[in-house]
């Protein structure tokens, strides 16, 4: 017997429990297309991982300035160096593009694999696992790339 029941039947002796028929709601699954749900999916997932609620409530500029050690006028900067708890805002969402791009390339190698037991051309699923590692590589060398101009000397 499950041992679930066990500790409900225990709970139920000594408090009576109501009784409740549940139902799954119906929800037509034409509500939405699926490829309208995947891209606000994947959308929200790059906005979460830009940082956009850090950038919400704190509100730093977009990009910073530095001071030029021979010149010496300001130049543009697009990260904030040596600050691993802060973030300018096109910072964020370079980093965010970053990790959609390895995470879209774990997506094409999982359907690659999923799609060698199905008929589907040998060719599609080489391109999807050749295109799913490539952007894996690129995903993580970019992000490398991000944190060893945050954190010089990394």
């Amino acid at each position: 017997m499950d041992p679930l029941a066990w500790v409900v039947r225990g709970v139920d002796r000594v408090v009576p429990l109501p009784h409740v028929d549940l139902t799954l709601p119906r929800v037509s699954r034409r509500l939405f297309p699926s490829w309208l749900v995947v891209s606000a999916l994947m959308l929200s997932y790059v906005l979460v991982l830009s940082g956009i609620v850090y950038d919400i409530i704190v509100e730093p500029p977009s990009m910073g300035q530095e001071y030029d050690s021979v010149t010496g006028r300001p130049r543009p900067v697009a990260i904030l160096k040596y600050r691993i708890n802060g973030q300018y805002i096109l910072e964020g969402l370079s980093a965010g593009l970053f990790f959609f791009i390895g995470g879209g390339g774990f997506l094409l190698v999982n359907y690659a694999l999923t799609s060698l037991g199905r008929r589907s051309s040998p060719v599609v699923t080489a391109l999807a696992a050749v295109g799913g590692l490539a952007a894996i590589l690129i995903g993580v060398l970019l992000s490398w790339s991000f944190l060893v101009q945050k954190v010089p000397g990394y």
